[in-house]
């Protein structure tokens, strides 16, 4: 799914359209597995996001918030699937080019390199006892040596079934306000490892965007006041399990249901997933990949497919004899993943606006 979500991102292309594609090959590949299993809760585990630019995270927007992606453009694609509640993510990070051949320097390919490779040293380190602390530590060896900051906000989740952040998750960015948990790796855990770098300071703020993605909160009970959000509850709670999900998927037209958001919110029944962004403005991009990888006694064993570097040539090298380029010479499997049975349905391709059309569309998010 990520790859052919990827094929799509060029210039003149929307990214709500990115989005809904990438959610239904996502729901269509799920519907062809384990059929004989019967009505087992399968399909979206969170909601495909496409970050562009300074964007760091959560932005997935409808028709009245879209961006259309102009000529470099760096759009983050973040997917997600699960099957019964065992879940899986990955995220790539691609620019928006009509010269896919022609490598992409300068701020671009530094945020980019630093991210493909800080991922590519965590994975690396998801093996039994290795601690957290020493994986927080890499990353930022990694981003700081191409003159980038891990972003703040973002963490290594455990997860297990039906679990999409467990006891063991952490942060990312080194924060002296909240240490690292001190703890090392087990065989049998899985994790999802969100590398997410800033060619500026990393320090986030949320954006004008609001947000679409929500979740619900099922260890919290609330008497709502408002027939409408009792109504938006009740959707919500028939739709949808323990995964995020979109709010305009569950509300629709129904400007009544639209109303209960608010005291859903207030109640902390649901839980809003904020659009953030890098505080730097002008030339900051935010570069994205994910992996899920699992703990096995061997060493690290990679549940996602891991895709190709983008093209994208920085003046920074990793030495090999350094930290950081030791730890990339570590071995890693990549679990072997089955070719997956052919679609019932089949889902049509979006293609790029025109020109003019881009131009218009096209949102500011510098």
């Amino acid at each position: 799914v990520l790859k052919q979500a990827l094929v799509v991102v060029v210039p003149g292309m929307s990214v709500a359209a990115i989005c809904s594609y990438a959610d239904q090959l996502v729901e269509a590949n799920c519907a062809v597995v384990f059929r004989k299993e019967g009505s087992i809760e399968r399909g979206v585990a969170f909601p495909t996001t496409v970050s562009v630019n300074r964007i760091i995270q959560n932005y997935t927007p409808g028709p009245d918030d879209d961006y259309v992606l102009r000529e470099g453009d760096v759009a983050k694609i973040d997917v997600s699937a699960h099957i019964d509640g065992c879940m899986a993510a990955a995220a790539h990070t691609a620019v928006a080019t009509n010269a896919p051949g022609t490598a992409v320097t300068g701020r671009r390919a530094d945020a980019i390199s630093a991210a493909y490779y800080a991922c590519e040293v965590a994975v690396r380190m998801i093996r039994p006892g290795q601690s957290a602390r020493n994986v927080v530590k890499a990353l930022g060896l990694v981003a700081s040596g191409f003159g980038c900051a891990v972003a703040a906000d973002t963490y290594t989740c455990q997860i297990d079934r039906f679990v999409v952040s467990g006891k063991n998750t952490f942060a990312n960015r080194f924060d002296p306000d909240m240490p690292v948990p001190d703890f090392t790796f087990e065989t049998g855990e899985t994790y999802t490892i969100d590398c997410t770098i800033s060619s500026g300071n990393g320090v986030a703020r949320e954006s004008a965007h609001s947000p679409t993605v929500f979740q619900r909160d099922v260890s919290r009970q609330h008497s709502l006041k408002l027939r409408t959000s009792r109504t938006l509850f009740s959707e919500v709670c028939r739709r949808y399990s323990v995964f995020p999900f979109l709010m305009r998927d569950a509300v629709g037209d129904s400007a009544a249901l639209k109303a209960g958001i608010s005291e859903c919110v207030r109640s902390q029944l649901l839980a809003p997933f904020a659009v953030t962004m890098d505080k730097e403005h002008g030339d900051t991009y935010v570069a994205q990949f994910k992996a899920t990888v699992s703990c096995h006694y061997s060493g690290p064993v990679r549940l996602t497919r891991a895709l190709p570097m983008p093209n994208v040539e920085s003046a920074t090298v990793i030495p090999p004899t350094s930290e950081v380029g030791q730890i990339l010479a570590l071995e890693c499997e990549q679990a072997s993943l089955p070719e997956l049975p052919r679609m019932k349905l089949q889902i049509q391709t979006p293609v790029p606006a025109s020109a003019g059309a881009a131009a218009a569309a096209a949102m500011d998010t510098s």
